[in-house]
């Protein structure tokens, strides 16, 4: 996999993209990519400033979410000729040998077998992405976008990734694409990721901590508007894989209905965020994909959330 290529999906990113781009740069020379997922007028001289340390810049004049973005970077490295593709978010900046300790697992993999469908490393903001070790090989589960190498072939047997899911659950999809089709995700063991998390509190239903071997138990709050897609696209990815993955889905959408009920309790207005519920509830049962309607995001707009005893 000498023709790696890194994508970065940015909107309205801070100036660190730069030194995240200058990292990525030094990794694997001019085979940059940051695509400007229409974050608007005013941004231009932060393009300029990714383009001056090395980064292929593609300018987008419509927010059409994180996929689409992912998606017309990853087009353009693969018509390039890319071997791979290893896909970031705008706040990741990796460490030197990030990408060969990915490379060398999905090598170490598949020499002993395993049909690879990409690498992540092992811990992302600290939580570990691994599902199960079977001969050696770290498998994973719930992997993260940023920080995966996909191989060419991954990408010509499975697609690319959803557009129409617009932002959340679009790895995961992807994970259980790949799943689907026998692939499986690996993880390199040690490598680790940083990323910045949201507000977090003890995850709780009616009261009690809710505590689950190989979870976390803390709830990690989204920004209020995402909750309309995660709703929306949960209902989506069980209905294409609760037959082919039924432990997984049932599993992880156990999860997201306590998650949903502690954010619930922690939305100011309650009503607001369960209006987002009812709509991405909906939408999804109708198929429903792109941006989230317009008369939703004022009322996305009025949801905070407040301390656990307020």
């Amino acid at each position: 996999m000498t023709q790696t290529w890194i994508v970065f999906s940015a909107f309205r990113p801070d100036p660190d993209l730069v030194d995240a781009v200058r990292a990525a740069v030094a990794e694997v020379a001019q085979q940059v990519v940051v695509v400007d997922d229409g974050s608007g007028p005013g941004w231009e001289p932060l393009w300029a400033q990714a383009e001056s340390v090395g980064a292929r810049v593609l300018r987008s004049d419509e927010n059409r979410g994180i996929g689409a973005a992912l998606n017309r970077g990853i087009r353009h490295a693969l018509d390039a000729g890319a071997s791979a593709v290893l896909t970031f978010d705008q706040d990741s900046t990796i460490s030197p040998g990030f990408v060969e300790a990915l490379r060398d697992v999905i090598a170490s993999a598949e020499s002993s077998g395993v049909r690879v469908a990409f690498a992540v490393p092992e811990r992302f903001a600290g939580v570990s992405q691994v599902h199960s070790r079977e001969g050696g090989v770290l498998r994973t589960r719930h992997s993260i976008q940023s920080g995966m190498l996909v191989p060419r072939t991954t990408w010509e047997q499975v697609g690319i990734l959803r557009e129409d899911l617009f932002i959340d659950l679009v790895d995961t999809e992807f994970e259980l694409r790949c799943a689907a089709a026998g692939l499986v995700g690996v993880a390199a063991p040690g490598l680790a990721l940083g990323h910045a998390l949201g507000r977090q509190y003890a995850r709780e239903l009616f009261g009690r901590r809710v505590r689950i071997p190989g979870i976390p138990d803390v709830v990690t709050l989204s920004a209020p508007f995402r909750y309309y897609y995660r709703v929306r696209n949960r209902r989506v990815v069980n209905k294409l894989y609760l037959r082919t993955a039924p432990g997984w889905v049932l599993r992880d959408t156990a999860l997201e209905i306590i998650h949903f009920v502690n954010a619930l309790m922690l939305a100011r207005p309650r009503r607001a965020l369960l209006a987002l519920y009812r709509r991405g509830w909906r939408d999804g049962g109708r198929g429903r994909g792109g941006p989230m309607p317009s008369e939703l995001r004022p009322v996305a707009a009025q949801i905070t959330w407040s301390a656990p005893d307020a």
